[in-house]
């Protein structure tokens, strides 16, 4: 231990100030008279890789694909259920239109994918029977078939994630908008257009237009091995013509934010836990796939720190290098840490983070890892816990992204969902916290 005078400490506190992830650091300025002492002590957590076989399926993106993980040799797959928004007022059609509708097409506009462009993949589109519902907690794991039939079949597609129906001069300007097309039957757009001329009602918002015109679709992947497709966004298109004129116009129904989408992921549950039980480390593997929880020493450091205040704990988290595989698994970039009470319930109830039992950081790529600079107040927090929870003394790691505002300011927070994978030092390596003290002679 090693002591030093108020003015350092003030120093300290100063720096420490200047990070926005900080707790309450207490006061830099004590009478000219009275001396602290500051001390620095190292402790050590735990940590092991839990298995999670779902997450709150709630998204601004949906994802559709099959990749076999090389980590875990299982299939990876990932099918949606979108709904439909619709333009407000209610005339989304003109009045001098015919009666049947030209074609109609799901679109599925994506600007990222995971895997292999070239790989020949198989989808499947089928009429929702049942609406999700608002309000409820739709977690990755849930039954498609309670909301479809799944002898109503309204389509096949065949896709590859580079289109090689385009010409080259189109899949290379930057205005092109990478998509897949899947025709529908053409009589989906002939009754769309017969329930506007019964009543414009129906689409005069979103609610109306699901629970009257179009449940939405569950899109579904049937075959093929090697790509994921990041959707950005859904879009029913209906095709249709004028009265006396040849010009074929469209009117669109847009997935969005406004309108619940759930993503549903499958992944083989055994080849998950055997990655959990290795010891000499721990992952983070997304979508649904694992966490890493960490085991804090707290009863030492409160019995030990004992009249100190304690004015910072900080604690890193390194990854190792991923392993060279043909298509590398992207790294997660935004890193939550939640009192394991807390993993569910804070997505759930859209909280954000109170730097007082859950915090957030960043992936620091020249560190190669993950910092929490100070977690002290996460201390007295777990030690308030203590006998009304077995997990008091526990936090889990989640890979997150996050929903910002016009500001710039971050307004929610959701699962990552993107293939990520990353392998940090733990196990059996114990990890370091350092925490700083002071105290008044």
């Amino acid at each position: 231990m090693k002591k030093y005078f108020v003015y350092i400490l003030t120093l300290l506190f100063c720096l420490a100030a200047c990070d926005n992830n900080t707790g309450s650091l207490g006061s830099s300025i004590v009478p000219s008279k009275d001396v602290m002492s500051i001390d620095t002590a190292t402790y050590w957590a735990t940590s092991k890789s839990i298995a999670v076989d779902s997450v709150l399926g709630k998204t601004d993106k949906v994802y559709l694909g099959r990749f076999t993980d090389p980590q875990t040799h299982s299939m990876f797959e990932a099918d949606f259920i979108a709904q439909f928004n619709c333009e407000e007022g209610g005339q989304v059609f003109p009045d001098n239109i015919y009666d049947e509708a030209v074609k109609v097409e799901l679109r599925l506009f994506f600007s990222e994918y995971f895997g292999n462009p070239t790989n020949p993949m198989t989808a499947e589109v089928y009429a929702l029977d049942h609406t999700l519902q608002e309000g409820e907690k739709y977690y990755t794991d849930l039954d498609p078939k309670q909301f479809y039939n799944p002898d109503s079949l309204l389509a096949t597609k065949v896709y590859t994630a580079t289109d090689y129906s385009l010409e080259d001069s189109e899949l290379n300007d930057s205005e092109h908008y990478a998509n897949v097309n899947i025709p529908l039957p053409t009589e989906i757009g002939t009754e769309i257009i017969r329930k506007h001329r019964e009543n414009k009602d129906f689409f005069a918002n979103a609610t109306n237009f699901i629970e009257n015109v179009c449940k939405g679709y569950y899109v579904k992947t049937t075959a093929g091995d090697g790509t994921v497709l990041y959707i950005d966004h859904a879009s029913l298109n209906v095709h249709f013509r004028e009265v006396n004129s040849d010009s074929v116009l469209v009117t669109q129904f847009i997935g969005t934010k406004e309108v619940l989408q759930v993503n549903r992921f499958y992944t083989d549950e055994n080849s998950i836990d055997s990655l959990t039980k290795e010891t000499e480390h721990t992952y983070l593997k997304t979508p649904a796939g694992i966490f890493t929880e960490v085991e804090f020493p707290f009863d030492e450091i409160i019995e030990k720190e004992e009249g100190d205040s304690i004015n910072a704990a900080k604690i890193a988290f390194t990854c190792y290098n991923n392993e060279e595989t043909e298509y590398e698994f992207g790294i997660p970039q935004v890193l939550l840490m939640i009192h394991k009470d807390e993993m569910h319930t804070f997505f759930e109830k859209n909280q954000l983070i109170d730097n007082i039992s859950s915090f957030c950081t960043t992936y620091n790529s020249t560190n190669n890892g993950y910092v929490y600079s100070n977690i002290a107040r996460l201390i007295g927090y777990c030690n308030s816990k203590k006998g009304m929870s077995t997990e008091w003394n526990k936090v889990v790691l989640i890979p997150v992204t996050t929903i910002t505002d016009s500001n710039g300011s971050i307004v929610n927070f959701r699962h990552d969902f993107d293939l990520n994978s990353v392998k940090l030092v733990g196990g059996q390596d114990k990890i370091k916290i350092q925490v700083i003290t002071s105290r008044f002679n």
